[in-house]
Formats: structure tokens, sequence, C-alpha cells
């Protein structure tokens, strides 16, 4: 078993360990309240590495549920020098639940999440309308979301509900920063769309 899942199997676990988290970023930015730009699933830490180093005015966080993806992630921060970013192994739920209130996220980016293809399993899909409502209550006012998926039927799904939410609207805003992560290698053929808060 993953060491992670583990040593923090209960909710109070995982909670004490993404409130020390903050905790602990809140020390370095000697404030209690900034706007964070947050990347949910964030792979190696590709992309979220590259834009962190070209914004660094910009408080960065990447979050991923696979250890070994974090564990590269934080190498490449590392390496890069990359003092305005964070990695931290949560889901997009724990993050939300337990992330203080007084911190607003600005961005979000959310590319090629787990398309859960089978019908049995779209309960397990990231964006639902709870979620968007979720992350919609820790925004700031017109932060911004970029969605790709190089899943046809769950990019419409997604499209779709955003659509549909009374916390978002879509629009035509362009992705602040291209670079090519591993996955978006891997997986060429992609749509994008961008949207947000109400």
């Amino acid at each position: 078993m993953d060491y992670f899942l583990k040593k923090y199997t209960s909710p109070k676990d995982r909670e004490g360990r993404v409130k020390d988290f903050f905790d602990e970023l809140q020390k370095k930015y000697t404030k209690r309240d900034f706007e964070i730009e947050l990347e949910i699933g964030c792979g190696h830490g590709h992309w979220i590495n590259a834009y962190s180093e070209s914004f660094p005015e910009k408080i960065c966080i990447g979050i991923d549920l696979i250890t070994k993806r974090i564990f590269k992630s934080n190498l490449k921060k590392e390496k890069c020098k990359n003092n305005n970013l964070s990695f931290l192994k949560t889901s997009a739920t724990d993050f939300l639940d337990y992330k203080p209130k007084c911190l607003k996220i600005s961005k979000t980016f959310i590319f090629f999440p787990d398309p859960w293809p089978k019908k049995k399993h779209h309960k397990r899909r990231l964006i639902q309308f709870s979620f968007l409502e979720t992350l919609w209550s820790h925004s700031t006012n017109n932060s911004q979301l970029f969605f790709r998926s190089d899943h046809d039927e769950y990019f419409k799904w997604s499209k779709n509900l955003f659509e549909m939410s009374k916390h978002w609207e879509l629009e035509n805003i362009d992705l602040p920063f291209e670079h090519e992560s591993y996955f978006q290698k891997l997986l060429p053929d992609f749509k994008s769309f961008s949207a947000k808060t109400l």
C-alpha cells in the first residue's frame, strides 16, 4: 500500500496534514491572507514549475494524489529554485475543505484529469456541480479557471456543467502561459476551455 494512504487514513489525519502545510506557507509569506494559483493534478510538475518560474510574483501550488509525481515535481522545483511554488499530495476535495478560508484562489488549472470513461464511474469525475460550487466559494471575484482534456466526452461533460453552473460562466480567456507538460506530450490531441466566477 502507498505510504501516504497507510499513514493518513482518517479525515482527521488528512485535515491535520493540509492545515500543517498552510501553517508553514503562511509563515513563509509572513501574512495570513494572500491569493494563490492552483494546479489540480499537477502530474510531474512540468507545467506549474515552468509557470511559477515565469511569474515569480505569483504564489503557486500544485497538488496530486500520486506520491511519485509529487516527488518528481519537487525535484524540478529544487532544480529551478522556484521559491514561490509548493507541492502537496492531497485530493482536491481535502485541499479545499481544509484550506484556510482567508486564502483565495485567483486561478485554477486542470489539465488532463482522469476521464473515468465508464458510465458507472462518472461519479468519480472531478468536475461535478458540487465541486464547482466548492471551488467557487474558495475563489476570488473574477477568478479564472482553465481546463484541458484529450477525452472528447469528458470535455463536453465538463463544459456543459460549467454552462449550467450558477457560479461560473464560460469565457474566452487565453491560457496565461503555454508549456508542454509530460501528459500533453503524450496526449497531443486535446481541447481547452476557460471560465470565470460569477
